[in-house]
């Protein structure tokens, strides 16, 4: 997409000429949108959670595979009872001292198949995990690409009135001089004078909203409120296909992890199912000590065979309750992709939208200067009034701002889209 032919309207010189540009070249160390996620990333607790229950689940990893490994433990004991009658059999247990000491080995050798169930359950909620930190990261993005572009539309937007209240007051300098001659009415002075209170108004409210875009900014990087940014999103001169973007839901971390649950949860029906089935078991010991006539024997070995006959239909209700969380995995997988296409659709149609509405705003704003540069001149020759020059400097401006709205929005919903169909090279790092 990087070779598609750039908009016309991203160039500056038109912008230049109107006088209006969204504001002066941002040094070369301002804040880009990229150093403000990277902020963001760093700082931010959610992702930061994300990425502790990463770490939870590879430790839960490691517990499935251990299920695989013996235990080997030491037991010592030492029991003093009270002396038995001279005539009792001499036994170990009845020795009114019995101490032992040994090492014993256990070695789970079956468990129905639900030991490998487990281990693959294991796998997959871990994979779960690492997609719930890129789903994190992701929104992070979304929320960071949001408040960029509301910061500059707001500064753009002051900007721009600043500029109507600078033309304003050179018609309140010309309609004064005017009226001094005799030439123009005070009222004509009156109402330009009007005009720039409310555009100041206007400029102090949308201070106010700043300040609050600039409250969010830097609660979320940790950077200073008045940070300067840079903007170098260019955007394409047409989209490509909707099925292309489309292609990318399915690589969304919201629905991969979907799909590892619902993986997660077949596995554990087949863990519950285990307890359907015998387990084995081997037992070693080696005694370091034993009480009696068995103090020279070293070692035993136990293999036993443990077969559930009847458990109160436990077991099956617990089959039945796996098999209803699977098809709820499954429900939920299916509404996370609809909801994503969903998501893909809407900002594809908002951005095409946009662009296509960018070359007629475009050509509306050049027209409006135009028509402002002509009733100015046509004014100074007494061919119209002061009221139509008004007029046309208002609907200029008004242009001038849609415009520079709309070139915002449509860059923060295109890289928001990019993002939705994954396609942000920033969202694929793993943890």
């Amino acid at each position: 997409m990087g070779n598609i032919k750039q908009l016309s309207w991203l160039s500056l010189p038109i912008l230049v000429c109107a006088g209006v540009v969204a504001g002066p070249v941002a040094a070369a160390d301002a804040l880009t949108l990229e150093g403000y996620f990277s902020a963001a990333l760093q700082r931010s607790e959610t992702t930061g959670i994300q990425l502790e229950q990463v770490h939870q689940a590879e430790e839960h990893l490691q517990q499935a595979n251990s299920a695989f490994l013996p235990t080997i433990t030491g037991i010592a004991s030492t029991t003093n009872i009270d002396p038995l009658p001279p005539s009792a059999p001499s036994t170990p247990s009845t020795l009114s001292q019995q101490s032992s000491s040994r090492i014993t080995l256990s070695q789970p050798l079956f468990r129905g198949m639900s030991e490998y169930a487990a281990l693959r359950q294991s796998r997959n909620l871990l994979a779960a995990q690492r997609q719930d930190y890129r789903g994190a990261r992701l929104k992070l993005y979304k929320d960071v690409v949001q408040n960029f572009y509301s910061i500059l539309a707001l500064e753009g937007d002051i900007r721009n009135y600043k500029e109507e209240i600078r033309l304003n007051q050179e018609r309140e300098q010309d309609v004064k001089a005017r009226v001094r001659i005799g030439k123009s009415r005070d009222s004509e002075l009156l109402n330009v004078q009007s005009t720039i209170s409310t555009l100041q108004a206007t400029i102090e409210q949308l201070r106010g909203q700043l300040l609050t875009a600039r409250e969010a900014f830097t609660f979320m990087s940790g950077l200073d409120v008045s940070t300067a940014m840079r903007d170098t999103t260019d955007l394409p001169g047409r989209l490509e296909p909707l099925a292309g973007f489309l292609d990318g839901v399915q690589s969304r971390p919201d629905v991969q992890a979907a799909q590892e649950r619902v993986i997660a949860a077949t596995e554990a029906v087949a863990v519950v199912r285990g307890g359907h089935l015998p387990n084995l078991d081997l037992n070693a010991n080696y005694y370091l000590q034993r009480p009696g006539y068995l103090n020279e024997s070293k070692w035993d070995v136990t293999l036993s065979l443990t077969l559930p006959l009847y458990a109160g239909g436990t077991v099956q209700s617990r089959v039945r309750e796996a098999s209803a969380q699977r098809t709820q995995a499954e429900l939920n997988r299916s509404l996370v992709i609809r909801q994503s296409a969903q998501e893909v659709r809407s900002l594809y149609q908002s951005v095409d939208l946009t662009l296509t509405q960018l070359q007629a705003l475009q050509a509306a704003t050049e027209a409006a200067r135009k028509s402002y540069q002509a009733q100015l001149r046509d004014y100074r020759l007494g061919l119209v009034i002061n009221l139509d020059v008004l007029q046309a400097l208002t609907a200029y401006q008004q242009n001038q701002r849609t415009l520079d709205r709309a070139v915002y929005t449509a860059r923060s919903n295109y890289l928001q889209l990019l993002a939705s169909a994954d396609r942000i090279p920033a969202m694929n790092l793993k943890p």
